[in-house]
């Protein structure tokens, strides 16, 4: 037994030594010819391979390098380059009848050009079309016959790369993409799986299934996938500038699913650091969406449906369209929401440039918003009506900011802005935000209504009207403290009828450190706008009969409340 095991292994050793010396005598470069016009065929574009030789261990043909030709339509520099390929062959067809039978193809380190034209159309396109013969280099024509298609059991991609430029400028480069593909053949599916590293420190997995290959149009062929992209940096991606002032950190899971040329996607996106707009800031957490959209993939444009973004219970619905054709995204959305709880929604604000004053937070209420997005991502428009109730700006109090008046009157502004109403028409762009009109009702100190902005900087240019309510000051002019001096008793008696005419107030600084001064003359142009109770005409009645006051009167007026004012200016009263 020992002297037959000893034999057969004899036996076998022979035969690998026999194989191998047999391998090793097989010219390799004379299948070049067949497996380049193989390939040619299936792509429908020129294939070149380098110098063949074979690898013994591994069972494969190794070609030094390869190149797959591009669309002529998009010039002349290579589809696919790369430092080697490995064409895995069955051995014995090879070695006895030396006959070609390919298993696997092995690329390595290949990179990919991805281009698209004026007319939105890809170079990956085209693939498998186009006569074999004219695609493969007239040195790989071999006779007569007809080239047999390709049919390969496993593709591999190693630690490549894929460089994709769009036609309105600007490109994007994918590396260390590992790809591996079973049982391909065009008249099927088969299962692939992808993996790559984006610009930026981001990565991208994409599973799923492909196929049957549509040879007019490869961008039409049905695909069913499952997306993972994570640490996504829209900037650090190149996917916007750095000076555009919109920026964020993505993850994104989605099935997507391709089919008659129309691509479906429906999954959830946590966006972290987000800003949306130029005169925003990073949101300190982080915001999910969660989305739907269809994608035409001839058009490059594409619809949202059932699609809210938020943060906690507070979330946006969003529904519109986006046209991807530009070098950057044009959004036309609506984004709406009925009385979303301001404690969830707080964290979004900073990304569309709300700023509060320093050391300042909302508590409680609701807020109602009917927002419309429109234009280039990077120079995004929002506009529409928001409206807030019962919500308490805490750490500042606007009556303290118009009080040092209002403290000799003996009226005690209470410590928060406790809001019971409030609302306007917003313009949000990136040069800044604008409020035109605004109105509010201010617990404990009476109705506000004005208009102005904000800019990119922060800084603040508003005129308001400040209208106290009636019975606190009816209160105050007649308390003890006005009636002892002839200032007071002027003061007293503006301050009784200011919750009829109003206290014109110019709001300056910044939004994180506001300042506030006396205006008389924003009263008059914002009565004009129609955001007072009296109209233009009663309000020129109005300026006609102060101007017969006498000059000492004003004198006395203006100097107390502006002395007052410039007081909380310059710290009192912060």
């Amino acid at each position: 037994m020992k002297r037959l095991l000893i034999v057969l292994v004899a036996v076998v050793l022979g035969i690998v030594v026999l194989a191998a010396g047999a391998l090793l005598l097989v010219d390799a470069n004379r299948f070049r010819p067949q497996i380049q016009a193989s390939l040619s065929e299936a792509l429908g574009r020129p294939v070149t391979l380098g110098k063949l030789h074979v690898s013994v261990l591994s069972g494969s043909l190794d070609a030094d390098d390869i190149t797959i030709g591009d669309d002529p339509a998009f010039g002349k520099q290579p589809f696919v380059s790369a430092k080697s390929l490995a064409v895995g062959v069955r051995l014995w067809p090879l070695i006895v009848h030396r006959e070609l039978h390919v298993t696997t193809l092995t690329l390595d380190r290949p990179y990919v050009h991805l281009r698209e034209n004026r007319a939105g159309r890809w170079n990956f396109a085209s693939i498998g079309v186009g006569d074999a013969k004219a695609a493969t280099p007239a040195a790989t024509q071999t006779g007569g016959d007809a080239v047999p298609a390709l049919r390969v059991d496993s593709l591999r991609i190693r630690d490549g790369s894929i460089e994709l430029t769009r036609a309105a400028g600007g490109s994007r480069t994918y590396s260390h993409v590992q790809l591996s593909a079973d049982r391909i053949a065009t008249d099927a599916a088969f299962p692939f799986s992808m993996r790559a590293d984006i610009a930026g420190g981001g990565s991208l997995q994409l599973d799923g299934d492909l196929g049957p290959w549509r040879a007019g149009n490869a961008a039409l062929t049905p695909l069913k996938a499952h997306l993972v992209m994570k640490h996504l940096d829209l900037v650090g991606a190149g996917l916007m500038s750095a000076h555009d002032g919109v920026g964020g950190v993505l993850d994104l899971d989605t099935q997507i699913a391709s089919s008659k040329g129309v691509l479906h996607s429906k999954g959830r996106i946590d966006a972290h650091k987000l800003q949306l707009v130029a005169s925003g800031s990073p949101a300190p957490q982080p915001v999910r969406v969660d989305y739907q959209a269809d994608y035409n993939l001839s058009a490059s444009t594409g619809a949202i449906t059932d699609t809210t973004l938020g943060s906690g219970k507070a979330t946006l619905a969003l529904s519109g369209r986006f046209d991807s054709r530009g070098k950057v995204m044009q959004l036309d959305l609506t984004m709406r929401g009925s009385k979303l709880p301001i404690d969830d929604l707080q964290p979004l604000l900073p990304a569309f440039g709300v700023v509060l004053p320093k050391n300042s937070r909302l508590s409680g209420g609701t807020l109602n918003v009917n927002l419309h997005a429109r234009g280039p991502l990077d120079a995004l428009v929002i506009s529409g009506p928001v409206s807030a109730d019962n919500t308490r700006l805490a750490g500042f109090s606007l009556g303290q900011k118009l009080g040092g008046a209002l403290s000799l009157a003996g009226i005690q502004a209470p410590s928060d802005t406790v809001i019971q109403h409030a609302e306007a028409s917003l313009t949000i762009a990136p040069s800044g935000i604008r409020a035109d009109p605004a109105k509010a009702v201010i617990q404990g100190l009476g109705d506000i209504a004005g208009k102005g902005r904000m800019a990119a900087s922060g800084a603040l240019d508003f005129d308001m009207l400040v209208k106290l309510n009636a019975d606190l000051t009816k209160n105050a002019a007649s308390g003890k403290l006005l009636s002892q001096s002839k200032a007071g008793r002027v003061l007293g008696g503006l301050l009784g009828g200011s919750s009829q005419n109003g206290i014109g107030v110019h709001v300056g600084g910044t939004a994180s450190d506001p300042s506030f001064r006396l205006d008389p003359s924003a009263v008059a142009g914002l009565l004009r706008s129609g955001l007072g109770a009296k109209s233009a005409t009663d309000a020129n009645s109005t300026q006609s009969t102060s101007s017969q006051k006498t000059q000492s009167t004003k004198d006395v007026l203006g100097n107390l409340l502006r002395g007052a004012l410039d007081k909380n200016k310059s710290g009192t009263g912060k």
